[in-house]
């Protein structure tokens, strides 16, 4: 875990003076930005004419397996303390047990306890190194979670390809798009207006705290609205609620507190159904855009 975070001022004007003091005014503001939501007027969503199948995702041992194979042993274990190393080396002992869990945690539509916590890593982003606020949390989860997410990522990622799903002004998280496939073709879409003799005004949008503020059933009735459906979406549901978290600094951790809202940052399968939720953005929109996960530029 970081260990440059150090003090922070609470809302008295004090510096914190023990790591458990930092922990849980972390853990305290992080429960803060969650959002409550209102689930007695969800909007009415467009259903799709494709549908998710469950037979097309499996969770073989050869599967499983090149994925034990392809793990960095350098990142960090999550609460369970299974490390990426010791799963790497004991590929050929693990892999069929992991097979067995993963699929009947897909069948059943539920994940194991250890798999919904996350210990969370506070990240300095700028400014005042005392302030709460300038410090965005990173989920350390369960690798063999990470695992099964990214078996799903794989094969999600094919049906909303091959449906045309995702919407084509999004470039971030994307095979074959990046930061610079989103820069050019800005740069020939603003050329181009003006060569046409158009004036040109650009905004830029960012949401506020945008992974922590996704509402869950929200982004369920989004999922359900592009055709998945059946063991997936129930094993999704139990993915993003009734989670817990707790701040850890050099070894302290805060209490665990309920994860309300949001994709885990740090997971695998968050900013794929962060990109979900705001797929429909460019419909509103009468104007050329670009997005790049939660950064926009109209």
């Amino acid at each position: 875990m970081k260990d440059n975070l150090t003090t922070l001022r609470k809302l008295n004007g004090e510096l914190t003076t023990t790591d458990q003091e930092t922990a849980d005014l972390l853990s305290t503001y992080f429960q803060e930005v969650y959002m409550v939501e209102d689930t007695s007027n969800l909007p009415v969503v467009k259903i799709s004419n494709f549908s998710w199948n469950d037979a097309d995702l499996n969770f073989d041992e050869s599967t499983v397996m090149r994925k034990l194979l392809n793990l960095n042993p350098d990142k960090s274990s999550g609460p369970d303390d299974i490390h990426p190393m010791l799963l790497k080396e004991c590929a050929a002992a693990v892999t069929e047990p992991l097979s067995i869990i993963f699929q009947q945690s897909f069948d059943t539509g539920t994940l194991p306890a250890d798999w919904k916590t996350a210990n969370i890593v506070p990240i300095f982003k700028k400014g005042d190194r005392t302030d709460r606020s300038n410090y965005r949390p990173v989920s350390l989860t369960s690798v063999p979670c990470k695992i099964m997410e990214s078996i799903i990522k794989e094969k999600l990622m094919k049906y909303l390809d091959s449906n045309k799903a995702l919407c084509e002004e999004q470039h971030g998280f994307r095979s074959g798009r990046s930061c610079l496939t989103n820069l050019l073709e800005t740069l020939e879409n603003w050329t181009k207006a003006l060569d046409e003799g158009c004036g040109l005004d650009v905004v830029y949008l960012d949401y506020r705290k945008a992974f922590d503020s996704v509402p869950h059933r929200r982004l369920i009735e989004k999922l359900r609205s592009i055709g998945i459906n059946g063991n997936l979406l129930e094993w999704l549901n139990s993915f993003l609620t009734s989670c817990t978290m707790r701040v850890g600094l050099r070894g302290t951790f805060s209490q665990l507190m309920e994860v309300l809202s949001g994709v885990p940052q740090g997971s695998v399968l968050g900013p794929l159904l962060f990109l979900l939720y705001v797929n429909e953005l460019p419909e509103c929109i009468k104007c050329d855009m670009k997005m790049f996960s939660d950064d926009t530029k109209l």
